[in-house]
């Protein structure tokens, strides 16, 4: 409106697994499943669907009076983005930041995927805590107690570990114990990741399903079992619990150990359990084998530019957090099991090798193999995202609107896609662009509902931008929500909007 060459950008992204659940939830109604359909009559469906709901956000955005450019508008499964996504894996494999290997992940049962930290909600749940003795293996008299809140992980127990300065198990240091129901002998190890002040200051070593066990486990070099599947029920492993449900198996574990007079007691425990943040299905942690994305390098000059200001996040208290998020990020886990979105560039042969290329290759580039089998793992929806100030301009073609706008200027978004998206955009933005993709960041005012809750139509609690136009108009709209904005968090105050309404008929009148 200045006369400035400017570019306000619009689009999506794919969503991967809040779109696909939405198109299973579809398919449940009609009574098949995406299984029944076969992945490329799925990949269809969300296509059918993203036809009908997709345009939703854009519409509210054009009555909202939002002056974004509509022609531009793009879409991260688009041919040219896809072309984008593979070239970043591609890229970032030959430089030997992408890599496969067996870790403890987030697994959602209900979606049958891995998910990232910051997929997950944690609520505070009532569980009960068992105390259970574990018998020395040699008969003598005693043992360790332990204190669990999942008895049907016993089975996939492989040690006890004790602090080494907790004078209560000094003298178990070394000896073995019996696991309860299958009597494996374990030994008690050292180590002060245990917390003394936790139950008994005794810790039954899982490494197949808690995160802290796996690195006591990795670290004591300790076997791995995983006894439960991906479906959340007990595997074979489990041999003849095998099939049940995780409370049947505490079921038969607990007889077992009554029978055998290891209970020593129970007690109620209230404890945060993470949760899927669109299932609200309780995570299973367990190891997997999955595509990992090396952070120690390549947030470097994403945190330099943080801390010289080069990229500022406004407030100040923002900036602080995104430092803080990214210094502290772990390697990316950037493979998902679903189907939609982008399918891993990879391809293995009957050997077990793998080619990584942009475009289908015709043979295996380590043995000339052509019996080539892609992929079937889809990218974390954010490793797509990261691209999106420069792929959206034509990278990784050098177009006119890339030499005009990247560069951008400002970013805008909410607080908690930081982790997720904000810093990911800069550190991809300098390790492919060699320059930062936006000058300012400013994290805005999250509108909640009127009683304190977060908007969601879920809950039911979600306000229509559509029906606030239609009885106060689009300008008082604009007006009230500015006037909310005020801190990090508001509670909407349809008030607000009633009086944009009158001040813009006292502007009309005048």
């Amino acid at each position: 409106m200045q006369g400035l060459n400017v570019l306000f950008q619009t689009g999506y992204d794919h969503a991967g697994i809040s779109t696909q659940a939405a198109v299973e939830k579809q398919l449940a109604r009609e009574g098949t499943s995406r299984q029944e359909l076969g992945r490329e009559a799925f990949e269809a469906r969300v296509w059918e669907w993203l036809r009908e709901y997709g345009g939703k956000i854009m519409f509210q955005f054009r009555r909202l009076g939002t002056s974004m450019d509509y022609r531009r508008e793009r879409f991260t499964m688009d041919d040219a983005y896809i072309r984008a996504v593979m070239r970043f894996f591609v890229h970032l494999y030959r430089k030997g930041w992408i890599y496969r290997a067996n870790r403890i992940i987030n697994w959602c049962p209900f979606h049958e995927t891995s998910l990232s930290d910051l997929e997950l909600v944690h609520d505070e749940v009532d569980d009960a805590l068992t105390y259970v003795l574990y018998p020395f293996a040699d008969g003598s008299e005693g043992g360790v107690t332990i204190a669990t809140a999942r008895p049907a992980t016993i089975l996939a127990d492989v040690a006890v570990a004790v602090h080494p300065d907790d004078e209560r198990w000094k003298t178990a240091i070394g000896r073995e114990v019996l696991v309860p129901f299958v009597e494996r002998p374990v030994p008690v190890i050292p180590d002060e990741r245990v917390d003394p002040e936790f139950g008994t200051g005794a810790l039954k070593v899982t490494p197949g399903h808690d995160p802290m066990d796996f690195e006591i486990g990795r670290a004591h070099g300790l076997p791995e079992l995983t006894v439960i599947g991906p479906d959340g029920r007990m595997n074979e492993q489990a041999e003849e619990l095998a099939g049940l449900s995780q409370d049947e198996a505490d079921a038969r574990i607990l007889d077992w150990i009554r029978e055998h007079g290891q209970l020593v007691r129970r007690e109620t425990y209230r404890h945060s359990v993470a949760l899927c943040e669109r299932c609200k299905s309780r995570i299973e942690p367990l190891i997997s084998l999955q595509w990992w994305c090396r952070m120690d390098e390549l947030k470097q000059p994403a945190l330099e530019a943080l801390r010289e200001g080069r990229v500022r996040y406004h407030p100040e208290s923002q900036h602080r957090y995104a430092i803080e998020s990214l210094e502290n990020a772990p390697d990316w886990n950037i493979s998902r099991q679903i189907w939609w979105g982008h399918q891993l560039p990879v391809w293995e042969c009957p050997e077990g090798h793998l080619t990584v290329e942009e475009d289908e290759p015709s043979e295996c580039a380590e043995c000339g193999s052509h019996e080539l089998r892609r992929s079937d793992d889809v990218l974390d929806t954010w490793f797509s995202s990261a691209l999106w100030p420069f792929a959206i301009l034509g990278w990784p073609e050098e177009t006119a609107e890339l030499a005009a706008w990247y560069p951008g200027t400002l970013n805008t978004t909410a607080r908690e896609i930081i982790r997720l998206w904000e810093n990911r955009m800069i550190f991809s933005g300098l390790e492919l662009m060699r320059e930062v993709p936006f000058r300012d960041v400013i994290i805005h005012t999250t509108v909640l509902a009127p009683d304190g809750r977060r908007m969601s139509k879920s809950l039911g609690t979600g306000i229509d931008p559509l029906d606030l136009i239609a009885s106060h108009g689009a300008d008082a709209t604009r007006y009230g929500l500015m006037k909310m904005a005020s801190s990090q968090d508001v509670r909407f105050n349809v008030k607000m909007i009633e009086e944009g309404r009158r001040l813009a008929n006292k502007l009309w009148n005048v």
